[in-house]
């Protein structure tokens, strides 16, 4: 606990040290090393350590330790330490629950704790953390003046956007009075010149604007009386329809920083020295660059402005209700977690805010992604920015506004207008991004965590890189790499915890005297300076840093797949002290095994249907160039576990099955919470004997446990939080950066095209938000022509029969075993059908048309996942087709298959029920019809073998019938959830 005297010292420090210009300090910086000597010590040699609990800085005012400390010291503290009655003078009623009514203890349990334990530090030569009194230094970090200028600034924006005021976000008076006045009622476009250069305009959305202007121009011609409007009339008529518009704000023309914020009044950059203004016209103040910010506030009123947005809007309090039902069933205890997960909404993140009060029925939640958001900038180029707060700074300024004030909402479906805030939920980004925004050391620091557990990295003797390591090494003592082991079922801890030491630590930080300190504290506490999001109002976000969750995309698709590549191939650096000739892991330093593995994979390629996107290219070939995240997760984790079997030494490969089968269960749509304790233990497992097969707790080894590794650990834990994380993956993101940036037409000046192109889009869907039938695609899927709806989302699509057929006579006895009663001179025939469209947006094909195209041409999508009474099967289509034995009775919709045999037992088994090998069924049961409606997924069914495992002597397999192919199921990851994003299949009536 920090006494008086310790306390005036601290103060007398920051008071004496010199403050400075604007000095960049390399807070991001990926390397960390230890301060040299230790950080055992600060000034004087006075050491303060940490005794007894962490005081709870980030609790949420409906908690139970907010209770306690009301109750306790009269003083309710708020999540970044003001008090109720500071922040929210007059509103605390609204805040507090009653302790009887809820406590987040009994409801959300394991989340939220009123004590966060001792800090555990193992570093010898770097102090523990002291304990910080909330009642003898600034409640909130930011009101600390710092002497470290990359904090001070940090805080300097914090502390404009907490005042943050709608008047004085830079909004043009015009487009204030709308937004604090939106229209109340439907937008009506029904004037027909107004409508045709609106349908014209969208039309030709993609195209220059001489595209539009011919048009117009041809139009004219045909009929003069036509008074089309020009492309800048309609080009501002859309802006003012919307009321959709940018906030152009001045930048460095270097991209170091924008004029924000601390920065605003600068006539040139403090970086690079760059001018602001044009310096040929200096009394003109003519900024030489500038970026535009698209504003949250006009994108949500236009989405509540038809009965059916107003409707869709409700979805949130729909779901959170039903799960807040489940978690509190009446009459009973709570249970404090829920039977599955299928939501980003079924999240104790979310609702315990809900529940809380924070998020009303009224609010929206949002989230924010550091390269793409609803209230970002559209940050241009050329280099990378310096100071990304500074641009940042509008659009979070805007969303403060907005959260102090709140957004007047018109609703079409109630007809009423109220007050709306926005709730920011989740902050995403990909590991080194979040470092950027979260204010963090990044993830090779010695406290690298980007979800802030207690794990310390380890690293070599003389070396600046910490890597996460839980086992410790056997060789070597050094101090602050030589803690114990780590229980990897132990991580994280409570996120009242978390959040708690967080607020302790970057206090700590921002208390730093001089440079020196400042370097020491950011190693021990892995904190560089405050986010930029802790200037949103704790009321309307959740705590910080829970609301920084993981990146499913680029830790499973990309980083764990490259480590995992790089070591089978032998890629991953060696250390001096280590022999790459006894890496028995490294098969593929073997260039005739490798060139084969790589053939392999693109003999794949026909038998992988076009649903599961691109199909991986030779790795032998392009593994450098350009390798897909998409290419990756197909080869990795849907085909090298059967391709590897009998490559891999066993243990290696079955290592590897573990693996795939917790990617295989987190990329689902809806988790179970018996699949969630399963996903736990089978990545600790796998992560566990990683360490122990590659790492072997060699210090020369350490830098085998990448971050990722790490990160594996936190998925389970994380789905409870936040929901599958397959929801808030990056792939909408990078996908949407990709289709945005193939827009843009002037290369000249790409930037500013970027710009201009993301507030078209902006406008455009709000356009379509409003007047729903301008959107010829919305209601998608639709029923090409000749289709047949089925129902229940099956669909059956052409080609078909032009008149019924006479079947073999092997599909004669399949009909009538189908219908018993049929007379005995019943002569079976159909009108088959070529395709059958599922409800998860899949085309399943059939043998019937894809066996007249050559091998090399088909991206096969016969094979189908067929379940029956919770039997599953596999089967290949042979055609669909409708029959009835009456007249007068419906037709049955039905499909003739091929099946495979059960999986291999003894290899499914091995693999952990990640190589599914089966063959050809031949027996007289091999065809049969099936209702298509027990077609659930199409499936790969890829050739493979078991000889190389059985000649190795380390095979777990069954024997398979003599001369019969082998093919193992390979199913595609997070198929439901492009479903569920209205994603269909391509094809030629599309």
């Amino acid at each position: 606990m920090w006494g008086p005297y310790l306390w005036k010292r601290e103060m007398q420090k920051q008071h004496a040290a010199k403050e400075g210009g604007y000095e960049r300090l390399d807070t991001e910086n990926e390397t960390e090393q230890e301060p040299q000597g230790g950080a055992e010590r600060i000034e004087d040699d006075d050491m303060y350590r940490l005794s007894g609990p962490v005081d709870e800085l980030d609790a949420d005012p409906g908690s139970q330790l907010a209770q306690e400390q009301a109750e306790h010291e009269d003083e309710l503290i708020n999540e970044e330490g003001f008090t109720s009655e500071d922040l929210f003078a007059g509103e605390t009623s609204d805040m507090l629950i009653n302790e009887e009514e809820f406590t987040s203890e009994n409801i959300f349990a394991g989340d939220t704790s009123d004590e966060a334990g001792d800090i555990d530090m193992d570093d010898e030569d770097t102090t523990t953390i002291f304990e910080v009194n909330v009642t003898d230094v600034p409640l909130q970090p930011e009101d600390i003046k710092s002497q470290i200028n990359e904090v001070e600034i940090s805080n300097e924006f914090i502390r404009r956007l907490r005042n943050a005021t709608l008047a004085t976000s830079g909004i043009p008076e015009k487009d204030l009075d709308r937004l604090l006045n939106p229209p109340q009622a439907p937008l009506d476009i029904s004037d027909p010149i107004l409508r045709l250069s609106l349908d014209i305009y969208l039309a030709v959305d993609r195209s220059s604007n001489q595209t539009y202007n011919d048009i117009r121009d041809a139009l004219l011609r045909y009929n003069q009386s036509i008074e089309i409007y020009t492309h800048d009339t309609i080009k501002n008529k859309v802006k003012e329809l919307t009321g959709v518009y940018s906030l152009p704000t001045d930048q460095c023309v270097n991209t170091c920083l924008a004029f924000t914020g601390p920065f605003e009044t600068m006539d040139k950059c403090p970086v690079c020295g760059e001018a602001r203004y044009d310096p040929l016209k200096p009394e003109k103040k003519i900024p030489r660059c500038v970026f535009h910010t698209i504003l949250l506030g006009p994108q949500v009123q236009a989405s509540r402005r038809t009965k059916q947005g107003a409707q869709e809007a409700q979805y949130r309090a729909e779901v959170t209700a039903k799960a807040l039902e489940e978690m509190l069933p009446p009459g009973t205890d709570p249970k404090g977690f829920l039977n599955q997960y299928g939501d980003v909404h079924h999240g104790t993140d979310i609702l315990e805010a809900t529940y809380s009060g924070n998020i009303s029925d009224k609010d929206f939640a949002i989230f924010a992604t550091r390269k793409i958001a609803p209230f970002l900038a559209i940050i241009g180029g050329p280099s990378k920015p310096k100071y990304l707060d500074s641009f940042l700074y509008p659009g979070f300024y805007h969303v403060a506004a907005l959260q102090n004030e709140g957004l007047p909402m018109w609703d079409a479906w109630m007809d009423i207008t109220y007050i709306s805030h926005p709730f920011t939920v989740f902050a995403t980004a990909d590991g080194p991004a979040m470092a950027l925004i979260s204010g963090l050391v990044g993830h090779n620091g010695a406290q690298g965590c980007r979800f802030v557990c207690k794990q310390r990295g380890r690293r070599k003797e003389n070396g600046t890189h910490y890597y996460p390591a839980a086992l410790r090494p056997i060789d070597f003592d050094l101090p602050g790499s030589n803690h114990d082991d780590y229980d990897l079922n132990a991580i994280p801890e409570k996120f009242s915890e978390i959040t708690a030491r967080y607020n302790q630590h970057l206090i700590y930080l921002s208390l730093s005297p001089t440079t020196t300190e400042y370097n020491k504290r950011r190693f021990i506490t892995g904190i560089s300076r405050p986010s930029i999001f802790s200037g949103l109002n704790p009321r309307y976000r959740l705590p910080i840093p829970i609301i920084f969750p993981g990146d499913l995309m680029h830790l499973a698709c990309l980083n764990i797949t490259d480590l995992m590549t790089s070591l089978w191939r032998g890629t991953l650096s060696c250390d001096p002290s280590d022999d790459i000739t006894t890496w028995n892991f490294a098969v593929f330093r073997d260039p005739i095994l490798w060139a084969t593995h790589g053939h392999e994979v693109v003999m794949a390629t026909p038998y992988l249907p076009g649903s599961f996107d691109r199909p991986p290219r030779n790795p032998v070939e392009k593994i450098n160039s350009g390798y897909k995240a998409i290419e990756f997760m197909n080869w990795v984790y849907g085909l090298a576990p059967a391709l590897l079997y009998g490559i891999l030494p066993f243990h290696y490969w079955r290592n590897l099955c573990r693996l795939v089968q917790g990617i295989r269960l987190i990329h689902q749509r809806t988790i179970t919470s018996d699949q969630l304790k399963l996903i736990k233990v089978v990545l600790a497992e796998f992560i566990h004997n990683f360490e122990l097969l590659y790492y072997q707790r060699k210090s020369s080894r350490i830098h085998f446990c990448r971050p990722s590794l790490h990160a594996l650990s936190h998925l389970a834990d994380q789905v409870s939080r936040v929901g599958p994380p397959i929801y808030t993956t990056q792939f909408p993101m990078e996908r949407f950066i990709g289709d945005l940036g193939s827009e843009i037409k002037q290369h000249s000046n790409p930037y500013a095209n970027l710009s201009q192109r993301a507030v078209s889009r902006a406008q455009i869907n709000a356009l379509k938000a409003m007047v729903p039938d301008l959107d010829p695609t919305r209601g998608l899927p639709y029923l090409p022509y000749g289709s047949k709806d089925l129902g229940d989302g099956y669909v059956l699509l052409r080609a078909k029969d032009d008149k019924f057929r006479d079947v073999s006579p092997g599909e004669a006895v399949v009909m009538r075993r189908l219908f018993p009663n049929a007379t005995v001179d019943w002569n079976p025939q159909v009108r088959r059908w070529a395709r059958l469209r599922l409800p998860n947006g899949q085309v399943a094909r059939s043998w019937w048309k894809e066996s007249l195209k050559a091998h090399n041409k088909v991206r096969m999508a016969r094979n189908v996942k067929i379940v029956q009474s919770e039997h599953v099967y596999f089967a290949e289509v042979q055609y669909y087709f409708q029959a009835r034995l009456k007249r007068d009775e419906e037709p049955h919709q039905l499909a003739m298959v091929a099946l495979f045999s059960d999986p291999d037992a003894l290899l499914a088994r091995a693999s952990y029920g990640v190589v599914l090998s089966c063959v050809r069924r031949v027996d007289e049961h091999h065809l049969v019809a099936i209702n298509v409606k027990d077609i659930k997924s199409v499936v790969a069914m890829v050739p493979h073998t078991v000889d190389r495992a059985f000649n190795a002597g380390e095979y777990y397999h069954g024997e398979s019938p003599e001369g019969r192919q082998r093919y193992f199921v390979f199913e595609k990851l997070g198929l439901e959830v492009s479903a569920l994003a209205g994603v269909i299949e391509i094809t030629d009536d599309n």
